[in-house]
């Protein structure tokens, strides 16, 4: 009488006697938490802080170039007059790609070289008092165009960490870039007898 052999395979038992099975179950879910982990919390964040850092140089470098061309304007009106109505500035930072102006002011600083404490700020063209002009007896003075730019910069990968915000991590943070250029145009206007600067 001829029996089959049986194709039933048994677990083996350990040496206690407990039966035991393999964890790659286990440790593929370990791994794909601990990828997951690494990348949110690493990789990520390495990106964010290799861009960030090149955007504002872009950002900044813009700024610079824009207060020199304001500086050479040929009144402080006019300036004034380039930052309102040329928003070519504010596109370019658009186009740098997670960059955005929030606000921009022009202000014609005047320092006395002597004593760099001592100074004036002057927001509105044809508001420079007399005693700060280049023929005042209290001179002499220098006067620098002063440019301030209040950006926001995002990273390049935003992580969602549901309603908390992290600056630079998850969030824009704000900066405020400020560019200074020595006012070229210290000349008075024949028709008028009043220096550039101050219409």
């Amino acid at each position: 009488m001829h029996f089959r052999t049986s194709s039933i395979t048994t677990k083996s038992p350990s040496a206690n006697g407990q039966f035991y099975r393999k964890n790659t179950g286990a440790q593929a879910a370990e791994f794909a938490a601990s990828l997951t982990v690494l990348v949110l919390f690493i990789v990520i964040p390495l990106l964010d802080l290799g861009v960030i850092p090149v955007r504002y140089g872009l950002a900044h470098h813009l700024v610079t170039s824009y207060s020199v061309n304001f500086a050479r304007a040929e009144t402080l009106s006019k300036a004034f007059e380039q930052l309102e109505e040329d928003k070519n500035l504010q596109e370019l930072l658009k186009k740098i790609g997670g960059v955005n102006a929030k606000h921009l002011r022009l202000a014609l600083v005047v320092t006395k070289p002597s004593n760099a404490d001592v100074k004036h700020v002057v927001e509105e063209p044809k508001h420079i008092p007399a005693a700060w002009l280049p023929d005042s007896p209290n001179g002499p003075f220098q006067y620098e165009l002063e440019l301030l730019a209040t950006v926001e910069v995002s990273p390049l990968i935003l992580i969602n960490l549901g309603e908390k915000k992290v600056p630079g991590l998850n969030a824009p943070f704000t900066v405020n870039m400020i560019s200074s250029s020595h006012w070229e145009n210290l000349g008075r206007n024949p028709n008028t007898n009043e220096f550039f600067m101050n219409e």
